[in-house]
């Protein structure tokens, strides 16, 4: 049985709202049309908002879980959930980790998760990739699951000749420049990849820093003279520069299930550099657009041979992948999300999706 379309934009609140360091949102939210009304918002707000609407037909998108945890107990949003829900309220929760970046959350976000694996009408992941390792660590139910791809970020970040972004950063003079872009946490392995870098790389090589460091996550001691940290919030313009300046995207990731800078890689015509793990996989293909290697390999190892390759083999894989992030028209991705919300309103008032698990 299936519900007439709505008479006026249905509410769609989402949680957490990370527009202020990450345009993800932005863009997947900007494209839906006049059918749905976005708006960022905690779940007792849209308990608030769901009494005002007909119904209760509204949508609630919840993204990283490890804010549910730090914003208090789990048991009390599974409550508000399962409430949202019996008023007639849908749930999309997509899943961009397999593992919480804070160790100390393992625990709350696993309670947290075996309530949205009952909960959630939909569970969105980026890749086929993703599905695939998820599946073999969570028992997701695949009659609910739904693949949309990570939007490109075409038109968030500026393009910049790579010349000037060189000058400006203090790199004229380099021969091959490696960049580790983002939030520097544990996962992304930047002391690993200081230390190698600094074993292996030329006098010339230099390797950029860009996002706020975590403590302790980058080695104590005076930093090399190769190294350019940047260890505060990259803006857009600072990260399009470092981009531009840079001849490759290193990742070298503990584990991903989704890669934004990955993504942005692609977007800004650079080839990536990491393990061939899920949020990669999506994104990079070895000898084309990037090279993958096996996880175990030492980044020494990985390191000198990405850098005896030299600037004109990172310049190739890098134009192949501009090409390639066509295919994530964020107008494309869109429609998809479009496509989902408005069938997940369209099915009749939810019961009780699955048993406690």
């Amino acid at each position: 049985m299936f519900e007439p379309p709505p008479a006026r934009p249905v509410p769609l609140c989402w949680f957490p709202d990370y527009r202020d360091t990450n345009p993800y949102q932005t863009l997947l939210y900007e494209g839906l049309g006049p059918t749905l009304a976005p708006e960022p918002a905690p779940l007792a707000e849209a308990l608030d908002r769901q009494a005002k609407v007909a119904g209760g037909r509204m949508i609630f998108h919840l993204h990283w879980e490890h804010a549910v945890v730090a914003a208090g107990p789990v048991e009390r949003f599974l409550d508000d959930l399962e409430r949202f829900r019996g008023r007639g309220g849908r749930v999309v929760w997509t899943l961009h980790n397999l593992e919480p970046r804070d160790p100390r959350m393992a625990g709350a976000v696993a309670d947290l998760r075996r309530g949205l694996l009952r909960l959630a009408d939909v569970i969105h992941l980026h890749s086929l990739p993703a599905v695939a390792a998820a599946r073999a660590a969570l028992p997701l139910p695949p009659e609910r699951l739904r693949i949309i791809p990570h939007a490109g970020y075409e038109g968030a970040y500026p393009v910049l000749q790579s010349s000037a972004a060189r000058a400006a950063l203090g790199l004229a003079g380099a021969r091959m420049v490696l960049l580790l872009p983002g939030r520097l946490a544990a996962y992304k392995r930047p002391a690993a990849l200081v230390e190698a870098f600094c074993r292996v790389a030329a006098p010339e090589d230099r390797l950029i820093l860009a996002g706020q460091a975590l403590p302790g996550v980058l080695p104590p001691g005076a930093p090399d003279p190769r190294l350019l940290l940047l260890p505060d919030f990259a803006t857009p313009e600072r990260l399009a520069e470092c981009h531009a300046a840079a001849d490759l995207v290193v990742l070298p990731y503990v584990q991903s299930l989704t890669s934004g800078s990955a993504v942005l890689a692609q977007t800004l015509g650079r080839g990536v550099l990491g393990p061939d793990l899920p949020g990669l996989r999506d994104v990079v293909e070895t000898g084309r657009t990037g090279w993958l290697h096996d996880p175990a390999r030492p980044l020494d190892e990985v390191l000198t041979a990405a850098l005896a390759e030299g600037p004109q083999v990172w310049a190739d894989r890098g134009a192949a992948a501009g090409a390639l992030a066509a295919a994530r028209d964020r107008r494309l991705v869109g429609a998809m999300w479009r496509d989902l919300f408005t069938a997940l309103l369209a099915q009749a008032p939810p019961g009780r999706v699955g048993p406690l698990v």
